[in-house]
Order: structure tokens, then C-alpha cells, then sequence
């Protein structure tokens, strides 16, 4: 028996293979984000793809990890606040969740959060917290982990 999708609010998006899911409130900048990301991305050489914008859905593997996919109706559409609905090429395959990526207010954010303190659909995945309607340095973090393979994430972990 196939495993029902979960729905959830937010935007994902495809770097060099890995899976990015960003999250945060109405209009803290989730799309800008992943705009930039996916901009910044292919200006890097790296693969870059959106796989879903506003709606994403999560199907978990026999793997324990969660594939990332859009519904149908807006497979390929990125929605910018004050631009509009835009076509966006789409990631190839079906990429797994490998960052989750919360936008928050600066106030509520941590100085040093666990990067392995994110569950999601009942998961846990590696998470990130960065300030919303900071789409630029958001992009430059995310490509930067991107580079890297995702490795190194927390170089607390490897300090001495």
C-alpha cells in the first residue's frame, strides 16, 4: 500500500540533487528565497530546479526519506509578491528532503540552533533557521551547502 502524500505549506526546490524545503509564514519571503537560490545556483554551475511553490508534497520512501513533489495544477509556477505567477524550470526527478529551512523573524531565531533538531511528517531532517525577507542571504547560505554536498553543516560537530 502506497504511503498518502502530505500536504504542506511552503516552497522546495532542487540544488546539485538535493532537496530543499523552505517554510515560514504568508509572505516572509519563501519564493524570493528560492527565486534567489535557484538564480545564484545556476550562476555557480550547479543543478537547480523548483519543485513546488506554496503547496509541496511529501511522500515517505522505503528509504525513511521523504520525496518532495508538486501538485499537478502548479507543477512548474513560482508565485512572486508584486511580480506575479512565473514559470520556473523544474527540477528533474523526484528529490528527497535533505534541508529543511524555516523562515523566521529575526527576534525568534536562535544564535546557534541543532541542525538536527527538525521532524517533519514524523522525520527527522536537518534544519536551518534564517531570517525572512532575506532572500538574498538566504540564496548565498543555501548555495554554499550546496557546493558542498551538504557536508560540514554544523562545523561544531568536527571542532576539537
Amino acid at each position: 500500500m502506497t504511503p498518502t502524500p502530505v500536504h504542506v505549506h511552503g516552497t522546495a526546490i532542487a540544488l546539485a540533487g538535493h532537496g530543499v524545503l523552505i517554510r515560514g509564514r504568508p509572505r516572509s519571503g519563501k519564493s524570493a528565497l528560492a527565486f534567489m537560490a535557484l538564480r545564484r545556483a545556476e550562476a555557480a554551475g550547479l543543478t537547480a530546479g523548483l519543485v513546488a511553490d506554496d503547496q509541496v508534497l511529501l511522500e515517505p520512501g522505503a528509504d525513511g526519506r521523504l520525496a518532495m513533489a508538486a501538485p499537478a495544477p502548479i507543477a512548474g509556477l513560482l508565485e512572486l509578491s508584486g511580480v506575479g505567477i512565473l514559470g520556473e524550470a523544474r527540477s528533474s526527478g523526484t528529490p528527497v528532503l535533505d534541508l529543511l529551512v524555516d523562515l523566521l523573524a529575526e527576534p525568534d531565531a536562535e544564535r546557534l540552533p541543532d541542525p538536527a533538531a527538525g521532524r517533519l511528517a514524523g522525520r527527522p531532517v536537518r534544519r536551518i533557521v534564517l531570517p525572512e525577507r532575506e532572500a538574498a542571504l538566504g540564496a548565498e547560505i543555501l548555495v554554499h551547502l550546496a557546493r558542498n554536498g551538504f557536508a560540514g553543516f554544523d562545523a561544531r560537530a568536527d571542532a576539537p
